[in-house]
């Protein structure tokens, strides 16, 4: 695991080797250069190509061939499966680098009280029970001596659930000095150090037959973790999770895979936007319409004839899907996109047009509300797994919620808010919900991985039906009548059909000698993941001049079972789809091959703005069943977006001997490709 300074080496340009502490900034900035650091260079390796070369220089000494993490499956007779298919597709991807570019980065503040031995820390992290564990077992100091105190969050994306060196440093200068010390990181810095993310490689080989129906697929990952495993994910994320992703939504029987992570001197990755979800799903929508090209069928059709459509279902990894409904999502989506209109437009279109339309589909599952069980079985056990949920009666009547997540700009408090007061039956101005501080909120993971609603949100909904029993068995006591006749109504629990008889909840409150009487605390840790979905079709102009790439238009239809604000369900799936859309346009983090990095600024690194992006058209459909309770849908909009938008690039040009297989998909890389197949 990484030292939070150097011992005697720095393996990657960003690595933390001296802290300075000064009055202010530009003290500090001064102070630096008064360092003098004696180094001497060394053999680096930048990518995964490098790192796994004969000879290759060790990032770590103690690991002669830089894979840090390796994991494999094979299905029951999957070689002979794999042998009979009649027909075989082989390809490898690549993906870039990417940064999450949160509109805020990183920084901390630190204040240790001598007198009670107390450190409270701020800090923008998605995880503060991680890092308030991390700071204590660092310092070696009592948890309950360390509170750690999250404010709203200008943006994460899973890159602030990593505990950094910084964090660390920061606290343990704060009890050395025994004064307050802030740490806010600039733009230049977050592109250094932050956690990297993505960096990919696939080999795949996939069986199938005449009809498109998929038979068997082989596959190869290799994931590029930078120069240390990171806290608390270590090295296995995203090299665990690609090969998980493959089966998705499609009836696959036979499958093998093969992960490794690799180390080279670059940033450290941690978790992004999907995680390695994006990537696999690519691969695989990518693969269906190259099928569907070879046994004459549209894209469509291949995936509805390979759509899992009877549940519950087992995937051949044993991943239960309780419910779904793939295929008429993708209907519905085909219906809203008018896809039909669409190929018409393009078999219409100019043969010699500079400009080419293309049409992209995609249908992914996320795997969200993930418990301690399935983080152990990934063996990622330093995450809890688990969260939960406090819903009390006040004494003045009002209703405190406690949980165990922290925002990051998803509206928690709106959620929240309306989850509880839906089901208690009150007013929203009335609920006051708690989050992002150790000290008074409850135990739990942080905010990542989709599980906000799915988990936390399932804690608020038990607490609070809870609660509402309990108010009422109360209630009725005092008013002289059963529960089953009383009702809480407002800010008052009456006896229905009788509202003169009531009991207002402030009155209530205080007629109760113990306050434990009005509080309930539920931990929330589901054995099993809830299974979203969701499907894109996006329309795409390429010109073949330039290489330039505009959307047209864009249509989602996605799964996440209940709803409780639709609006930000919409911003939610609307935010992934755009970071998608950067995904496979224009993000990318370059390092020439000496490891040193070459995109440090937002002059280099392009993300999309406003004016890029065409209104969507999103929907949401749900099972009976999968209506009743909450799925995650943080990630789906990603992980939707990254395939749907390669595959229009892809259909575009079909026909003119090019294939989508490494991302970014720039003006530049399209043009190049082009003029290699000379066109």
């Amino acid at each position: 695991m990484r030292s939070a300074l150097p011992i005697d080496r720095v393996r990657f340009v960003g690595d933390t080797m001296a802290m300075v502490l000064a009055t202010d900034p530009y003290v500090a900035l001064d102070a630096l250069e008064l360092i003098k650091i004696d180094l001497t260079p060394l053999p680096a390796v930048s990518d995964v190509d490098s790192a796994l070369a004969d000879r290759a220089p060790r990032v770590h000494e103690e690991i002669a061939d830089n894979v840090v993490f390796h994991s494999q499956f094979e299905s029951e007779g999957f070689d002979a499966a794999h042998a009979a298919s009649p027909l075989k597709l082989r390809e490898s991807f690549s993906t870039a680098r990417l940064a999450a570019v949160s509109m805020e980065p990183r920084g901390c503040v630190a204040v240790f009280d001598v007198t009670t031995q107390m450190l409270t820390f701020w800090s923008s992290t998605q995880v503060p029970h991680l890092v308030r564990s991390a700071i204590a077992e660092y310092l070696g100091l009592g948890e309950d001596h360390v509170r750690v105190i999250v404010p709203d969050v200008g943006g994460g994306f899973g890159m602030k659930t990593v505990v950094y060196p910084e964090e660390l440093l920061i606290a343990a200068a704060a009890i050395k000095t025994s004064r307050p010390i802030k740490w806010i990181q600039d733009r230049y810095d977050d592109f250094l150090t932050s956690a990297h993310a993505r960096d990919h490689c696939y080999d795949m080989e996939i069986g199938f037959d005449q009809n498109g129906i998929l038979l068997s697929l082989r596959a190869e990952m290799f994931v590029n973790i930078g120069a240390y495993a990171s806290l608390p994910f270590g090295s296995s994320l995203e090299a665990n999770g690609g090969p998980r992703n493959l089966p998705g939504p499609y009836k696959l029987r036979n499958f093998s895979y093969r992960t490794r992570s690799i180390l080279t001197n670059t940033c450290p990755t941690g978790a992004y936007r999907g995680v390695s979800a994006p990537v696999s799903c690519m691969t695989i929508e990518l693969m269906l319409d190259r099928i569907a090209h070879q046994v004459g069928l549209d894209p469509v059709e291949v995936r509805r004839r390979n759509l899992v459509n009877l549940f519950p279902y087992k995937n051949v990894l044993g991943l239960e899907y309780s419910e779904g409904c793939f295929l008429p999502m993708l209907e519905r989506t085909l219906q809203i996109a008018n896809y039909q209109s669409l190929r018409e437009k393009q078999k219409n279109q100019t043969v010699k047009s500079n400009l080419r339309l293309g049409i992209g589909v995609s249908v992914t599952t996320e795997q969200t509300g993930m418990g301690s069980s399935r983080y152990k079985a990934r063996g990622l056990h330093r995450i809890p797994g688990f969260e939960s949920a406090k819903v009390q009666l006040a004494h003045d009547g009002s209703v405190e919620v406690y949980i165990s997540q922290a925002s990051q700009g998803q509206g928690h408090i709106t959620a929240f808010t309306q989850i509880v007061a839906t089901e208690l039956g009150v007013p929203v101005d009335i609920v006051r919900v708690v989050e992002g501080d150790t000290s008074y909120s409850v135990e739990g993971s942080g905010t990542f991985a989709s599980r906000g609603m799915a988990i936390a949100g399932n804690a608020a909904v038990d607490a609070s039906r809870q609660l509402r029993l309990r108010i009422l068995e109360l209630a009725s006591a005092l008013l002289g009548y059963d529960s089953d006749s009383c009702e809480i109504a407002g800010k008052v629990v009456q006896v229905t059909n009788k509202v003169s008889r009531n009991i207002s909840l402030k009155d209530l409150a205080r007629s109760i000698t113990n306050p434990s009487d009005l509080m309930v605390t539920v931990q929330s840790d589901p054995p099993s993941i809830v299974l979203a979905a969701t499907v894109h079709v996006v329309c795409v102009n390429v010109d073949v001049s330039s290489g330039e790439v505009t959307i047209s238009s864009y249509a989602i239809v996605h799964d996440c079972g209940r709803m409780i604000n639709p609006m930000m369900v919409d911003g939610q799936v609307m935010g992934g789809a755009v970071q998608g859309i950067g995904e496979v346009l224009m993000e990318g983090l370059r390092y020439d091959a000496e490891a040193q990095p070459l995109t440090i600024s937002l002059m280099e690194y392009e993300i999309p703005r406003s004016v890029d992006i065409v209104p969507f058209l999103i929907e949401s459909m749900h099972s009976e069943e999968g209506g009743l309770h909450f799925k995650g849908v943080g990630e789906s909009g990603t992980i939707g977006a990254v395939p749907a938008v390669a595959s229009a690039i892809q259909d575009a040009l079909s026909g003119l001997n090019v294939s989508v297989n490494t991302l970014p998909l720039t003006s530049k890389r399209i043009r190049t490709m082009l003029m290699k197949a000379s066109i």
